[in-house]
């Protein structure tokens, strides 16, 4: 699993080229709330989705610059069991890209050796690409954060 989790990391890589954003975003402080701004890490960290039936995982969309040129992997789940159980459920059905519209934080939290892990964050879950016309299938849910797969700085 491990070796498939790393080969998804490198083809994510490619992918985070869909996401990309002006390269001034977020960075210097702009669009960042000032107790924010000491916070290298600090933005909206879409990320990818796989899984099924047994596990969910979630992989940020890296970027070659700052805030988002990390690599992240990690198993998840849905803190709503019925929504968690449908997205097991519709993800083991299909191979259709899903991806994670979070609410903004510190992607340094998901680094196994972080001081203040993040536990939980909320996000929309979008099928197809949450920047690029894909349709928000639940709002506002929480994901609870289970375990890191892989964390680096490219």
């Amino acid at each position: 699993m491990k070796r498939a989790v790393l080969m998804l990391g490198g083809a994510l890589l490619s992918l985070s080229a869909l996401a990309a954003e002006p390269a001034v975003s977020n960075m210097m402080g702009m669009n960042m709330p000032a107790d924010k701004q000491h916070m290298p890490t600090w933005g909206t960290h879409g990320m990818a989705m796989f899984g099924g039936k047994s596990e969910l995982y979630a992989a940020h969309l890296p970027m070659a610059h700052p805030p988002h040129d990390y690599q992240a992997i990690f198993t998840f789940h849905v803190a709503d069991a019925k929504i968690d159980a449908a997205l097991r459920q519709r993800l083991a059905a299909s191979h259709t890209l899903w991806t994670i519209a979070p609410e903004k934080f510190e992607l340094n939290r998901l680094d196994p050796a972080s001081k203040n892990p993040l536990k939980q964050f909320k996000a929309d879950l979008v099928l197809g690409h949450f920047e690029q016309d894909g349709k928000t299938e639940y709002h506002d849910v929480t994901i609870v954060v289970d375990q890191i797969a892989l964390y680096l700085k490219l």
